[in-house]
């Protein structure tokens, strides 16, 4: 049960990223990874979920990169670049960075405490932030080549301040996500009563 729930949960993560990760880059949104890494997160904690194994959250990661490699290698003709490596590299990465925000959720939820979302959020938010600032100054040096040029030509005034609205729009859509899927979870239990 816990391979086919992480089989399941990271490809169909991996399939999220690469038709909505399209769409969004498509209408060239600067908002694509503050909508996909909620939905990473998703699928993440809900592997955790029916697992209950801190592995679980870096496996799916792993799960959905290497189904999302595979797809836009097909469709890109067997070929690949840096638009397929990155937001791959991305989905490995986040499931390094969230395994203590998942876990930490988890153990708050289960203190029965309806406020139990808040400090988790706080949580999420910090690892975004780690991870976003690891992440883009790791594709700027590639992207660039040397740190000297990376300063002289990135404006990073413009990347500081998307970086915080990316990340406080990904804690958010986080915190709502988690919210709404506790009222569904109350609704279902008191139809079942």
């Amino acid at each position: 049960m816990r391979a086919k729930s992480i089989l399941k949960y990271g490809a169909l993560w991996g399939a999220f990223e690469i038709t909505l990760g399209f769409l969004l880059h498509l209408l060239n949104s600067s908002l694509a990874s503050a909508i996909l890494i909620p939905i990473g997160v998703l699928f993440m904690w809900a592997a955790y979920k029916s697992t209950n194994k801190w592995w679980s959250i870096p496996l799916v990661s792993v799960i959905a990169a290497v189904s999302r490699i595979v797809i836009y290698t097909v469709v890109n003709g067997f070929t690949c670049c840096s638009e397929g490596i990155f937001p791959t590299l991305a989905i490995v990465m986040e499931g390094l960075a969230f395994i203590y925000p998942i876990i930490f959720l988890e153990k708050e939820k289960k203190k029965g405490s309806f406020l139990f979302v808040f400090r988790p959020i706080l949580l999420f938010y910090v690892a975004i932030l780690l991870y976003m600032i690891v992440f883009k100054s790791f594709a700027a040096v590639v992207k660039w080549g040397d740190i000297n040029t990376l300063l002289s030509e990135y404006d990073i005034k413009k990347e500081l301040i998307a970086l915080f609205l990316d990340t406080l729009i990904s804690s958010a859509l986080i915190g709502i996500a988690i919210v709404l899927q506790e009222i569904f979870l109350l609704i279902m239990y008191h139809k079942s009563d």
